[in-house]
């Protein structure tokens, strides 16, 4: 396959494109239910999404007309990294956004290829052709999956305090909100494959690499969130396939860095990627970031190819909460339900 390139620091240091560490507003540090991987987002919302402002996509497509001033600062402080060599000087670099559902602590990531389509992770349909359309078929995807006993109505024949106790208890599509280790890490591992899929996907588009001569995600190996002068980022693991450069038919399994600025907008983050680059599991380097929070295994490129790790910096106090003691779905329900229940009764007693 043609040389990987990389997105790498020093590369945009000759091209004079440089991140500023102090021109992005930091996102608030909230904990997800689900995964218990530090999420950012705050409580606003937008009646379009920040990618479908003008710039964000190839002019093909129908930009909206709202506009806000926190969209326009998004925009000041947005950078988009060059496409490599290998790829056409004019086209553009294609984008990645995750949306956060809040209300089902789901995540949806929405890459724009460079026709200006639309696609989703997990498929939810499509390739789609506006931000509207996108949209639109992520909360179809949602009602599909709504869990019958989670519908409950005014003439719902159950109890107002049943009603608060399930929804503590259960996320819309009837999964379990819980803090066991287990079932976080394997629900951050199905997460994070989505996400660093649609990282491939939007590698392979912006390098046109097609058919045998694309990445093909293997394995997602270590992720780590890194939180550095107010600004998140994500520095990820992962083994590809790759075509051998001999042309004939055999393929390699390669492992790669990626480091990925997080640029948040209400329920909405733009994913920088500001390095991607193969790295010799031998040979490669730890950082500061990764060490101090304990992903110790993730192997970096040299470290003037990637910005955040260098600081001797923990994530905020508060991030990640208490894990569940058991494992046992049915004995974790009944026994937090009996707490919550206890709670509200108490409650009841000084307030109604």
């Amino acid at each position: 396959m043609p040389p990987v390139r990389t997105y790498g620091r020093r590369q945009r240091r000759r091209r004079g494109s440089r991140l500023s560490p102090t021109r992005s507003c930091a996102p608030s540090c909230q904990e997800e239910e689900e995964d218990h991987v530090v999420e950012t987002a705050s409580a606003q919302t937008h009646a379009d999404p920040p990618y479908a402002k003008e710039g964000h996509v190839p002019s093909s497509i129908t930009a909206t007309s709202s506009s806000s001033q926190q969209a326009d600062a998004v925009d000041q402080d947005t950078e988009v990294w060059p496409p490599s060599a290998s790829c056409l000087s004019s086209s553009p670099a294609s984008r990645v956004w995750a949306r956060h559902v809040k209300d089902w602590g789901r995540i949806f990531y929405i890459r724009v290829d460079l026709q200006g389509s639309f696609h989703t992770y997990p498929n939810v349909g499509g390739p789609f052709q506006s931000s509207q359309e996108t949209d639109k078929a992520i909360d179809r995807y949602l009602e599909d999956h709504w869990d019958p006993k989670m519908r409950m109505g005014p003439d719902d024949n159950v109890s107002t305090m049943d009603k608060v106790i399930r929804r503590c208890l259960y996320w819309p599509d009837g999964r379990i909100k819980r803090h066991t280790k287990s079932s976080s890490t394997r629900a951050a591992n199905k997460r994070m494959h989505q996400f660093i899929q649609a990282l491939v996907d939007k590698y392979n588009d912006d390098h046109n690499l097609l058919g045998d001569l694309a990445l093909k995600l293997k394995d997602v190996l270590h992720y780590q969130p890194i939180c550095e002068n107010h600004i998140w980022y994500y520095h990820l693991n992962f083994t590809a396939k790759t075509k051998e450069a001999d042309g004939l038919d055999s393929t390699s399994d390669n492992l790669f860095f990626v480091e990925v600025k997080r640029m948040g907008i209400g329920n909405y983050e733009e994913m920088l990627v500001s390095c991607f680059c193969m790295v010799n599991p031998d040979n490669g380097k730890p950082c500061k970031g990764c060490t101090n929070n304990g992903t110790v295994d993730m192997k970096h490129p040299d470290t003037d190819e990637y910005f955040a790790g260098h600081l001797d910096a923990y994530l905020p106090f508060g991030c990640f909460g208490k894990w569940s003691d058991s494992n046992d779905d049915d004995k974790y329900v009944k026994a937090r339900e009996a707490k919550l229940r206890h709670m509200y009764e108490v409650m009841s007693c000084f307030f109604f």
